[in-house]
């Protein structure tokens, strides 16, 4: 197996280890400010990585561009309104449970 196929390079890691973290202080986020902020960075390193993971894979897809829905909720929470945050924790709950449900598809259809 070469490095490029392996499922656990850099970017990957770096992707998820990231979003599973934005998981957790996004629900912290709404008792402790700190968590707000890392809740955003995270989500910040998330995009990044997924760009990079896209690019370097060749594995852009329209639907990418709806995973970058949270980010935008960040965005619209620091410069609009808070209600962002919540929008934004909302839909990485919406794209995790779309990540588990198409590795759910994807490990019976190698049955």
């Amino acid at each position: 197996m070469t490095e490029r196929s392996t499922i656990w390079t850099w970017d990957v890691l770096t992707h998820t280890i990231a979003g599973l973290v934005a998981l957790v202080a996004g629900a912290l986020m709404f008792a402790y400010e700190p968590a707000l902020w890392l809740f955003s960075g995270l989500m910040l390193v998330s995009a990044v990585s997924a760009l990079l993971i896209s690019w370097q894979h060749g594995a852009w897809v329209t639907g990418h561009w709806l995973a970058m829905l949270p980010v935008l909720g960040v965005v619209w929470g620091v410069w609009v309104d808070s209600s962002g945050f919540t929008f934004a924790y909302l839909l990485l709950w919406l794209a995790f449970g779309h990540f588990v449900y198409r590795g759910i598809q994807a490990s019976r259809a190698s049955r």
